[in-house]
Parts: structure tokens; sequence; C-alpha cells
């Protein structure tokens, strides 16, 4: 359930089409060589000319500088994502405490969510089932089956698609309360997002697992 961030799918024009391209620019670069040198071995049986040398050197290394470049930009624009758990007050006007779980984006361009999804285990149940992704409301039912409440037992923000996750910040992801934390054993979010390049990027964390199930005291530097 814990996984390392990862690119699960790169931008078709931006890195499929790049490869393809400098491919034929060296197929086209080894042809021309090819046919050169048998050219000047016997000027009547050489194949056909498609390019001379220097356009064909020309082509390869502009299709490999533009695959390069590519792969810089991208490693320069990536998120970085990552999640944060703390004791908070739900607000400031109660000392109620909740375990609050966060995400944040640790580059400085920002991200687009594409999506967020749940996966859930409560105490007592079989630790080697099948993991199974849960969206929003689908958990939001999970939830509700065990006799936990919204609002009062926990609260899980919606995360739609498009919305943006800035860089060099953090955003609420939700909060669960005394209750919800005797009956949750494990409680996975899987988040994928867009960078500027249009690459998908995949990270998926225990939101529980580091949890204070009794929460005496919020944690500074929230």
């Amino acid at each position: 359930m814990d996984t390392p961030q990862r690119v699960i799918r790169r931008n078709w024009v931006f890195w499929q089409l790049l490869i393809c391209l400098a491919g034929v620019a060296g197929l086209l670069f080894v042809y021309a060589i090819v046919q050169q040198n048998l050219a000047a071995t016997d000027p009547g049986a050489g194949p056909v000319r498609l390019l001379d040398i220097q356009s064909a050197t020309a082509a390869l290394l502009a299709t490999s500088g533009a695959l390069l470049a590519r792969a810089q930009y991208a490693t320069a624009t990536r998120p970085m994502i990552g999640f944060d758990g703390r004791v908070v007050r739900v607000s400031t006007d109660t000392d109620e405490l909740v375990w609050g779980c966060q995400i944040r984006n640790g580059a400085q361009d920002a991200a687009t969510i594409w999506d967020v999804t749940y996966c859930v285990r409560f105490l007592g149940d079989d630790g080697s089932a099948a993991e199974s992704w849960l969206d929003h409301e689908a958990l939001s039912e999970e939830l509700k089956r065990v006799g936990l409440r919204k609002d009062i037992d926990y609260v899980i923000k919606l995360w739609t698609r498009g919305a943006p996750l800035a860089g060099q910040e953090r955003a609420l992801l939700g909060w669960f309360g005394p209750h919800a934390l005797s009956v949750i054993d494990v409680l996975g979010a899987r988040v994928q997002v867009l960078d500027r390049v249009g690459d998908l990027h995949e990270r998926s964390n225990n939101l529980l697992k580091a949890a204070v199930r009794e929460p005496r005291r919020a944690t500074s530097d929230w």
C-alpha cells in the first residue's frame, strides 16, 4: 500500500513521438552512410539517395537534442508528492483532538490532480485480502456501513479531477476522530497527478501508519 512516487504514463506527443522521430533519424543516418559507401564503390548499383550525410546527421542531432531537452524539463518540473499526519484540533473554538492528514507537493511547480482513491481495512479484517481501491463516494459508504458518521467521526476532502496542487504547499486530505481510529486499521490513499509536460505520477500511502489513536495533545508546527 505504501509505494514511492513513480511515473505511470508519459505524454505520448512529448515522449513516444520524440522517440519515434529519433529512431527514424537514426535509420536515415545509417542508410545515408550505407548509400554513400555503395555509391562510391559502384555508382550505378547504389540505392536511391534520400539524404546526404550532413542532413541525416543534423536530423539525428536535432531529434536526440529534443528528446534530451524533454527529459531534462520533465525532471525539473517533476512534482514531489508527500503525506503528513499530526494530532490537531478540529477547530480553534474546541478542544477536540483528531488525527489530521495532509498532502503536499514539495516541488516548485504546481501539479494537477488526476485521481484520488482510497483503500480501507478495518480492525479485525483479514489482512491478506486483496486491496480494493475506492473513490470518495464508495469510501464514504464503507465507513457509514461500520457506523462512522461524516463530519463527526471523520472528514475526507473530495478532490476532483483538474484541482490544482500548488508547489511548496500543503492541502487537507481529511481527519479522523478517536472513534474512527478505534475502528479503522489501515486507510490508504492513492494520488495521481499530472505535471506540466503531461506525465502522470502516482504515489500511495497509509494515512494511519503512524496515527496517534488516543490523542492527548496537539502536535506543534501543523
